[in-house]
């Protein structure tokens, strides 16, 4: 009795994955109650909250379950035991396993969860061209194309947010950076140095409450040695992502405020994101510069704690990238935007995090520490 009870509960659950959508579901179209799931077309959709509107995200392919064996009478009198049926895991639960604040667990499965979580909030984007554009007459054609692609796709995810507002300058020399800004009464950087934000050496890629500098001079200096690596692919959404902190949390402060957002998770974040939109757009994998930036990075070969990861002396982009990936993969993209939005609103970054997350910051610098070893920060 207690084995056909079991098959019949298995049986209902697979019937009931085949029951269609009540009306059709179109992905990006407004919802009315965040959580809820509807099937249409063969897709599972989502709503999901997009800033502030309810939208079904995507979709999820819905595979139809296999026809159910029937067992034919045996010949005995004595009937046969069967073995029992279990259905087997889903392609979504076997591909990502992470408990929130895991302190042991394979980083890849991190990694995986953060990245779906980002994408089952963004859901469908329609890219955006509502900011303004400077670009030095140098850049290559090919370069435009994809650097306005990058462009285009994260101002599109976060249209509500950044709001038309940012302006962005694309050069190939510091001098034309310099120049161009300067025609535009725009600057960002040390007010009385003679670049925005660097000493003319090396590439400079900076961002203010609503400007954005990308000046790729070793790409383009006469017989260059460098290449488009994942690294500077990731520019344009790395920095456009500070556009979007600025305008959730406002500027942020100077060490020793209430409000001031630690470097780690300023320049993490925008790390994650950079690479999370050149895996999206098919420019290079996330692993790729994960690898550069966290597993291989020589930083990294002696352990400091992530708390320490606050001044310029040291490099908090790689560590502060797979803090990220710990936080998203355990609280959501939309709670981890949150923190900039409620430390803006709580007037202090310890409160605001605490909302955002619902742990204490210092709770949270205790696990990360724990669970560092998962992470393959500097050994991979």
């Amino acid at each position: 009795m207690k084995k056909s009870v079991r098959v019949s509960a298995i049986l209902l659950s697979l019937s009931l994955i085949q029951l269609p959508a009540t009306a059709a579901v179109k992905a990006g179209s407004t919802c009315t109650k965040q959580g809820v799931k509807e099937i249409s077309g063969g897709k599972s959709f989502t709503c999901i909250k997009k800033g502030k509107k309810l939208v079904w995200n995507k979709g999820v392919a819905v595979k139809k379950p296999a026809a159910p064996v029937v067992a034919l009478p045996q010949p005995s009198a004595s009937p046969v035991p069967q073995p029992s049926v279990e259905p087997s895991p889903s392609p979504a639960t076997s591909k990502i396993s992470f408990t929130p604040w895991a302190s042991t667990f394979v980083a890849e499965d991190m990694v995986e969860a953060a990245l779906a979580k980002t994408s089952e909030y963004l859901g469908s984007v329609k890219p955006s061209n509502a900011y303004s554009l400077t670009i030095d007459p140098a850049i290559t054609p090919s370069d435009r194309e994809w650097i306005t692609k990058m462009l285009d796709y994260t101002n599109g995810a976060f249209s509500d947010v950044l709001q038309g507002r940012v302006k962005v300058f694309l050069g190939t020399t510091h001098e034309w950076s310099a120049s161009a800004m300067r025609s535009t009464g725009t600057w960002v950087g040390d007010p009385g140095g003679p670049f925005p934000c660097s000493d003319g050496s090396r590439d400079a890629y900076c961002a203010g409450p609503d400007v954005v500098l990308m000046t790729y001079s070793d790409i383009y200096k006469p017989n260059s040695n460098y290449r488009w690596d994942a690294g500077r692919r990731s520019t344009p959404a790395h920095e456009i992502f500070h556009n979007v902190q600025f305008a959730l949390g406002g500027r942020n402060q100077a060490p020793g405020h209430p409000s001031y957002v630690p470097r780690w998770l300023m320049e993490g974040s925008a790390n994650y994101f950079g690479f999370y939109i050149v895996d999206k757009l098919a420019l290079d994998t996330y692993q790729t510069g994960r690898r550069q930036q966290v597993n291989t990075n020589p930083a990294y070969r002696n352990v400091v704690p992530l708390v320490q990861y606050d001044d310029f002396n040291s490099d908090p982009y790689g560590i502060g990238q797979a803090a990220s990936e710990y936080l998203i993969a355990s609280i959501g993209f939309e709670n981890f935007l949150n923190i900039w939005k409620f430390t803006k609103s709580e007037g202090n970054f310890v409160q605001g995090f605490r909302k955002a997350t619902g742990i204490e910051l210092s709770d949270f610098y205790s696990k990360f520490e724990v669970a560092r070893g998962s992470m393959k920060i500097g050994n991979g």
